[in-house]
């Protein structure tokens, strides 16, 4: 679904991919991508979309039948109001493909014995970050960015993990989250804060090697936490991540809240 009509000047030429049951579809209009957001949130009445988006309701409504037919999304009835409608998401986004971070020079790997080798043969953690190093690198270099892929990973690692580390306080989760993330490698967790939640990451395993992008990379580390938080919690959760080493900082820094709707 390569569609341009709307699309600003000076917009970024980012396809967006999303996945049916069925089909793998790619989405590059921005009025779409902004509908489709929109809807990611939960279930959006017609008329908010219209606001949303300042368009006129009959061009949302060609974008809404166009996204509809691709089963991206579905649109049923309001159930307080049979005359309106109401838009869900119906497929799971994928990644993009962008220019963003093509240009970056790699950084150079931290964890390395020195000369051509670039992880100790004895050492299966220095090999394995040295791999995934190596992956998220190539695929920024060709433009390929899975950040969705990676964040919905990092929820399942996090179901799995949470019972490992739960606890009955919040300082108790993060001692053992410490003391399972140095012991394999991972870096080390430092509770900062707790009015919000605020973890400090030094020696981040996910991003502490990937070269300087100027924002935030740990989006795996972001569905780790997501998932543990949420099941100490009991309700679910945002975790923002307000620094890393992916845009400069010494440390990654991440503050967990609420999801919104949760008081």
């Amino acid at each position: 679904m390569n569609n341009k009509r709307g699309q600003e000047p000076g917009e970024q030429d980012d396809v967006r991919l999303f996945s049916t049951p069925y089909t793998v579809v790619a989405v590059d209009s921005p009025i779409k991508l902004q509908i489709l957001e929109l809807a990611a949130a939960g279930p959006i009445p017609f008329d908010l979309i219209v606001e949303r988006t300042k368009k006129a309701k009959s061009t949302i409504s060609v974008h809404i039948r166009d996204l509809e037919r691709s089963g991206l999304i579905t649109s049923l009835p309001d159930p307080r109001d049979s005359r309106k409608r109401t838009i869900t998401l119906a497929s799971d986004a994928i990644g993009r493909l962008t220019n963003t971070d093509r240009h970056v020079s790699p950084a150079r790997y931290r964890h390395g014995t020195g000369g051509d080798q670039p992880f100790s043969d004895d050492d299966i953690v220095s090999f394995f970050r040295y791999c995934v190093l190596t992956f998220r690198t190539q695929a920024m270099i060709m433009g390929i960015n899975i950040d969705p892929v990676l964040g919905r990973t990092g929820e399942q690692v996090g179901k799995v993990l949470a019972p490992k580390v739960a606890g009955d306080t919040v300082e108790e989760v993060v001692q053992k989250m410490d003391a399972f993330w140095q012991a394999h490698g991972l870096g080390a967790i430092t509770l900062a804060g707790t009015a919000p939640i605020t973890l400090e990451v030094h020696g981040c395993f996910e991003c502490e090697d990937l070269p300087l992008t100027g924002h935030g990379a740990c989006v795996f580390d972001i569905g780790v936490l997501t998932a543990i938080f949420s099941a100490h919690l009991e309700y679910p959760v945002t975790v923002v991540e307000e620094r890393c080493y992916s845009s400069g900082d010494e440390r990654c820094i991440f503050v967990i809240t609420p999801r919104a709707g949760i008081s």
